[in-house]
């Protein structure tokens, strides 16, 4: 029986310094969204957005179109995230440590989920997300990590660990 394509993927990205684990969808956004209070739940018209920064030359430019909700916390120095989502119940969690990480991520569609952590510097993710029920969990230690995510296919999910000097790219459609 031939592996399927998207495990073909992860096998490379994995030989390439990644370890990647694809996994069906789930709701809860992980232990990494902890931030504090448990995240609200959607209802009416409901719109979600906590930004904490800590340090010099952070930015954060987040776009929010329907009911989602949005929690990033930078810590360091220039550190950068642009992020946009449109639909509704998506959920975009980010947690950047230290210096000139970068993150850009897109969502459309609803109940998707993606779930940065950036610990180090020179790290740069980017998650896109275009249909329902999609998770990514990205998580990068070290220094000078690279990843770029697309997902196209409704219900699937993924998990990706770089642990420095690593670059992957992952297609699921």
């Amino acid at each position: 029986m031939k592996p399927p394509r998207a495990s073909r993927v992860a096998l490379l990205s994995a030989a390439l310094g990644a370890v990647v684990s694809l996994a069906v969808y789930a709701a809860d956004l992980s232990p990494v969204s902890d931030f504090g209070a448990p995240e609200p739940g959607f209802g009416g018209a409901t719109q979600v957005a906590r930004v904490t920064q800590a340090g010099a030359g952070n930015q954060l430019n987040a776009t929010q179109a329907g009911h989602n909700g949005l929690m990033a916390n930078q810590i360091g120095v220039a550190n950068a995230a642009i992020t946009s989502q449109a639909g509704n119940d998506n959920w975009t969690v980010l947690q950047q440590n230290g210096n000139v990480n970068q993150y850009a991520g897109y969502q459309a569609g609803q109940y998707n989920r993606s779930t940065a952590v950036q610990n180090g510097s020179g790290n740069d993710a980017t998650v896109m997300q275009i249909g329902n029920s999609m998770s990514a969990q990205v998580t990068q230690y070290g220094n000078n990590n690279e990843i770029s995510i697309l997902q196209s296919r409704s219900g699937s999910g993924l998990s990706v660990t770089q642990t420095g000097g690593a670059r992957a790219a992952v297609l699921m459609k």
